[in-house]
């Protein structure tokens, strides 16, 4: 979880013509990003589900915003909301897999 908090946070004071990744699949990696980091969040964190949704959303808002005083970023809804979209689905994910979990319990 730590490592890939520190990952996003050099991703983040980066130009974007040194990053490794295709700039044209933005949203996707919004989503993807914030899809895995719910689901370390998940299983590397002992708080309430409520709390780890809250720090989740805390850090989304947060990172879009950080962008205002980076000068080669800059923030926007749809980014805001990709990652919004990446927890949701995240938790989605997470719901499912508990689930499917539950119910193989039950046939055994």
């Amino acid at each position: 979880m730590l490592l890939a908090l520190a990952v996003f946070c050099v991703m983040l004071w980066l130009p974007t013509q040194y990053l490794l990744v295709d700039g044209s699949n933005d949203k996707q990696h919004h989503i993807s990003f914030f899809l895995g980091l719910t689901w370390l969040c998940w299983y590397s964190l002992r708080y309430h589900p409520a709390w780890q949704a809250c720090m989740l959303v805390l850090f989304a808002v947060l990172s879009e915003l950080s962008q205002h005083w980076v000068p080669h970023r800059h923030s926007s809804w749809e980014d805001l909301q990709a990652n919004l979209l990446g927890i949701a689905l995240g938790y989605l994910l997470i719901l499912l897999v508990r689930l499917m979990q539950k119910l193989m319990g039950k046939r055994k």
